[in-house]
């Protein structure tokens, strides 16, 4: 099994760098954002508060775009970014999205009301213009812009941050910051400060014993030791079983067969069993489903089913992106109960009322036998 102790010390590693790194930020010292010694400016003049006329944000694939600032009108094809902009208090500026963020369950209500700018892999760039922007946010990693030269040659930027992952989506986040002005790059900071305390607890627990879990997705697919997923497992004081059930995996999430799942620990299966799916929208169809997986050959036997430990997660966003920390602690929870001073309900409850969303506390559901 994976030492939890020592990918909790080199997290917390990453976060005090990001931590030092915020106060460059803060401080003028990096993207030039004023504030620093000299208050010096990228480009010459700032307006009239000083903000630099420019900033230059370094994508995920280590490319760096200069972008004029403050951007007033911005259009998002990346989910997570969509998420962040409420948090920094500038869903204002955005005049376009895509059809995916206009229907996401969770945060999509904020902008009902904002054009869309077609998918995520394929934005209009005429319909970008027409609405009277040029700058495009989308994920760099996963779920890219399929063709971003054709938007760059309308004179388009393209800003390509993936707003997501335990050691990386602070530092997107405060480029994304930096992008708006002053007020936002102070919200960001208050949303690190509340994200790195999370963090530090969770690892501070030094929980001793490795809980057994197995996470599949809607459509089948597990998550194997290359996902974001695992690293969080870990984290929250689990031990995803599919990192040694299927040892070299060739891709994020694939396809485990029922037999080594049943399989496992001598016919025990695993501690716990999620299923996360975001189309689950009530009691009655996470019931239906719930007795879906018990016609899976060998569930029914499982330790998992006999303990009631099997969970519906229906929150999706708890699970990757902006609220991620929350669902750290929604794991551990379940991983090592009595264990943390802190609960995911209270956090995601603390995440609506300082950041101003509407985010339902239901999380996910969890089959109870009589």
């Amino acid at each position: 099994m994976v030492n939890i102790k020592a990918v909790a010390i080199l997290i917390v590693a990453v976060l005090i760098g990001s931590a030092a790194g915020y106060a460059m930020l803060s401080n003028g010292e990096d993207n030039g954002i004023p504030g620093g010694k000299d208050n010096d400016l990228p480009n010459g003049e700032g307006d009239k508060d000083g903000y630099p006329s420019s900033v230059t944000i370094t994508q995920n694939d280590g490319k760096k775009v200069e972008v004029p600032t403050p951007v007033e009108r911005i259009c998002l094809v990346n989910g997570n970014a969509a998420e962040f902009m409420q948090v920094l208090g500038v869903t204002d500026r955005v005049v376009g999205v895509s059809d995916s963020i206009k229907g996401n369950p969770e945060y999509g209500y904020i902008y009902k009301d904002v054009e869309t700018i077609g998918k995520f892999s394929a934005p209009s760039g005429e319909k970008i213009l027409e609405l009277d922007s040029t700058v495009v946010i989308g994920q760099c990693t996963s779920m890219p812009i399929k063709d971003p030269a054709a938007l760059e040659a309308l004179g388009i930027t393209v800003i390509l941050l993936d707003c997501y992952g335990i050691n990386q989506q602070s530092d997107d986040l405060k480029q994304l910051a930096s992008l708006f002005g002053t007020e936002a790059i102070d919200r960001a900071e208050k949303y690190i400060e509340i994200y790195d305390r999370t963090i530090g607890s969770v690892t501070d627990a030094a929980f001793a014993e490795d809980i057994t879990c197995y996470m599949e997705l809607s459509n089948g697919k597990a998550y194997t030791s290359k996902a974001e997923m695992n690293d969080l497992i870990e984290l929250a004081g689990g031990y995803n079983i599919v990192t040694e059930l299927l040892q070299n995996p060739t891709s994020s999430t694939q396809l485990l067969s029922n037999e080594a799942l049943i399989t496992y620990d001598d016919g025990k299966g695993p501690n716990f069993i999620f299923i996360r799916d975001k189309n689950i929208k009530d009691e009655t169809s996470a019931e239906e489903l719930y007795q879906t997986l018990m016609c899976r050959d060998g569930w029914s036997e499982l330790e998992a089913t006999k303990n009631d430990n099997i969970y519906i997660v229906t929150q999706s966003g708890i699970l990757s992106g902006p609220r991620i920390y929350i669902g750290l602690v929604y794991l551990a929870e379940l991983f090592h109960p009595g264990e943390l001073n802190m609960s995911a309900a209270d956090l995601l409850k603390e995440y609506n009322e300082t950041f101003g969303f509407e985010i339902s506390s239901t999380m996910g559901y969890h089959h109870v036998s009589s």
